[in-house]
Parts: structure tokens; C-alpha cells; sequence
């Protein structure tokens, strides 16, 4: 078989473009003794391929690796399942222990009416000082009410000036009327 061909086999077997019948061509070119100097150096890798098929795998080998994967696809699940019922207790746990110190209100109890009271009143001038300083802050926001009233009155003099831009075409004609009925000297 002649070396041009076969560098021509061989560059659509490295394209993955081969049929059968021509990669047994190629086996069998490759078994040869003589080969030419630039293609020798492939004939080691046609020969791993010959002997790695020539290498049976069991009869059982595909239900022997489908069974391998299903294995470890159900211990991934029922690891995220345990994760997921180790975070459901503690989710429990903290809930209870929420619950148990709103309910039983073991701070509360060592209050009694005079310090309720007492809590009343200070909160009351609490806020009360709160309010009269924020009252105190907000007055001068007052002047700015003001000046919005004021923008509001400039609207007319945007109206004004609408009013002069349509005046500005009768101005001109007014000035060509005059051009027309006084000639210049």
C-alpha cells in the first residue's frame, strides 16, 4: 500500500473521519516490518490499539458499572437526606427553646406592678423628649415650605413667557409690514 494513501487514512483518522473497513487498512499497513522513517513512530500506538482490543471485558461488565452508579447515586441521596434531618432537628430544637422563653416569660416575672409603672413613666418622657426635639429640628424645614409655594408661583411666569414666544412671529411680521409700507430713503 502506498505511503501518500495512507497519510491520507490517517489524517481523517485523526479527524475521527474513518470508516471500519479503512482503520483495518490502517491496522494491517502498521503490522508491517518495514514501514517509512515519518510513519514508524505511529507504529507503537497502532500496536497498543491491536493488543487493548484484543482484551475482553466480562460479559457482565456494563450491569456491573450500571450497578456501581446506582449505588453511589443512592448513598449521595441518602446523605443529603440525613443532612437534611440533622438541619430539620436543630431547626427543632432552636424552636422549642424560642418558644419555651416567649411562653413561660422567665425574665418578666421578677417585675411587679410599681416597676411596670415606673417603666411606663420613663418611656413616656423618653419619647416625649424625642418629640420635642424633633419638633425643635423640623421648624426650620417650614421655610422650605415656603419656597415651594414660591415655585409654584413662578409656573405663571413660565406661562408668561409662552405668552412671549408666540408674540415673537407677529413682532416680525409687524417689522417686515413696516419695511413694506416705509421704504427706506
Amino acid at each position: 500500500m502506498n505511503s501518500p494513501r495512507i497519510e491520507k487514512i490517517l489524517e481523517k483518522y485523526f479527524h475521527g473521519e474513518t470508516s471500519l473497513a479503512e482503520e483495518r487498512m490502517l491496522r494491517e499497513f502498521f503490522r508491517q516490518e518495514e514501514l517509512p522513517a515519518h510513519l514508524a513512530e505511529l507504529k507503537d500506538q497502532f500496536v497498543m490499539y491491536e493488543e487493548a482490543a484484543a482484551e475482553v471485558l466480562p460479559d457482565d461488565f456494563d450491569d456491573t458499572v450500571f450497578e456501581a452508579i446506582s449505588r453511589v447515586e443512592h448513598q449521595n441521596r441518602a446523605s443529603k437526606r440525613s443532612k437534611i434531618y440533622y438541619i430539620s432537628g436543630v431547626a427543632a430544637t432552636i424552636l422549642i427553646i424560642v418558644t419555651v422563653f416567649i411562653r413561660f416569660d422567665f425574665f418578666m416575672s421578677s417585675y411587679t406592678d410599681d416597676d411596670v409603672d415606673k417603666a411606663f413613666t420613663e418611656a413616656t418622657q423618653i419619647l416625649s423628649f424625642v418629640s420635642e426635639k424633633f419638633n425643635k429640628g423640623a421648624a426650620p424645614l417650614q421655610k422650605v415650605a415656603r419656597f415651594d409655594d414660591g415655585i409654584t408661583n413662578l409656573k405663571s411666569v413660565n406661562k408668561f413667557d409662552e405668552g412671549v414666544t408666540k408674540s415673537t412671529p407677529v413682532s416680525r411680521f409687524k417689522q417686515i409690514t413696516d419695511l413694506i409700507t416705509n421704504p427706506a430713503p
